[in-house]
């Protein structure tokens, strides 16, 4: 079974501040294309004709891009409510009505809306989301409670540097923390730079997760993006704990394949298994899993000679490693690794 550890659905906030957020984030990528200008803002009427950037991301087209890719499971991530940045409300919300959630729009629905996902397409699984300072450290836990045991959810996904609180922080974080380790679920955390605007990048350093692995040592926690691009950082600190993992999504799409096989050996090098490395797409922003997908799978395509990553290895990055960490039971090596035999003509044909 492969899985896609990392996917974003729906809209990210409720507008305007969703069209704020969304451009900050694909603009990037735009002027890179040539499609914004590099040596100035973008205003409005540079942005006309990329309008479908703004519109909600489609669970059914999500599952659609993965199956076709050879993907059987795909990582649907809520994001955390919010009200208080520049953004305005934001989180995980049901702009396009797709979902069974019924009344007003909320951002304090976030888990409703990815658990009622999880529901309709059984090749999704839905990681929860909260905040210490939407609803204060009590609200927190309660919804993190009650989206683990009443909604079905598998684990939490913390954005810090999105929400404005250190990672660290033993008054906001830590109680966070430690009700995850109660429930039995692990926890994932946006690492690395953004181009979203009002967030704090010191609050994306890899290293900050350093003294939550060390106070929680039986808590799986996930760094998101390999900390790109702080990638070294996030490998030691990987390195130092038995309890951390990282994914690669958003890094492998920066990268080429040739640099994506160097990152692995210097994982190894720094310490850091190639066991608690996971795959991931950051879909739709990181890309589409029919192109991501291949980098990794025929990632010795490039390798040095007598120097391959074993097929082991590749097998346990695109599925294994995260239902470890996630406590997924019906991941099956064998099957995978048939899996993998099976899809490589056509990944290469593609």
């Amino acid at each position: 079974m492969i899985i896609d550890c990392h996917n974003h659905v729906l809209a990210t906030a409720l507008p305007p501040g969703h069209d704020r957020f969304v451009r900050e984030m694909r603009a990037p990528g735009h002027r890179r294309a040539g499609r914004l200008p590099a040596y100035r803002p973008a205003t409005d009427e540079d942005w006309v004709g990329l309008e479908g950037d703004l519109d909600p991301i489609d669970p059914g087209t999500l599952v659609d891009d993965h199956v076709s890719a050879g993907v059987d499971r795909a990582t649907v991530l809520a994001v955390a409510p919010s009200t208080y940045t520049t953004y305005g409300e934001r989180g995980t919300i049901d702009l396009g009505r797709v979902t069974d959630v019924d009344g007003p729009l909320e951002v304090a629905k976030s888990n409703d809306y990815i658990a009622s996902l999880t529901r309709r397409h059984p090749e999704l699984i839905g990681m929860s989301a909260v905040n210490p300072k939407f609803r204060g450290v009590e609200w927190a836990r309660d919804e993190l409670t009650r989206a683990v045991g009443e909604l079905g959810l598998q684990g939490l996904k913390l954005y810090p540097m999105y929400d404005h609180y250190a990672p660290a922080d033993r008054d906001l974080a830590f109680p966070i923390y430690e009700r995850a380790v109660e429930l039995g679920i692990g926890v994932m955390v946006h690492m690395g730079t953004s181009s979203a605007k009002d967030t704090v990048l010191d609050y994306g350093r890899p290293g900050a997760l350093d003294e939550v692995a060390r106070h929680f040592p039986d808590l799986p926690l996930l760094v998101c993006h390999a900390g790109f691009p702080w990638v070294d950082e996030c490998l030691a600190m990987v390195a130092r704990h038995d309890n951390t993992y990282l994914d690669i999504s958003m890094f492998a799409t920066k990268s080429t394949q040739r640099q994506l096989y160097e990152f692995l050996l210097r994982a190894q090098q720094l310490g850091c298994p190639l066991s608690r490395i996971c795959w991931g797409t950051d879909y739709p922003g990181g890309g589409k899993p029919a192109v991501l997908l291949p980098k990794l799978t025929l990632v010795n395509d490039v390798a040095d000679p007598g120097a391959p990553i074993s097929r082991l290895d590749v097998a346990n990055m695109v599925g294994g490693n995260w239902a470890r960490f996630a406590g997924l039971t019906d991941w099956s090596e064998q099957e995978t690794l048939e899996q993998l035999e099976a899809w490589e003509p056509r990944w290469r044909d593609s």
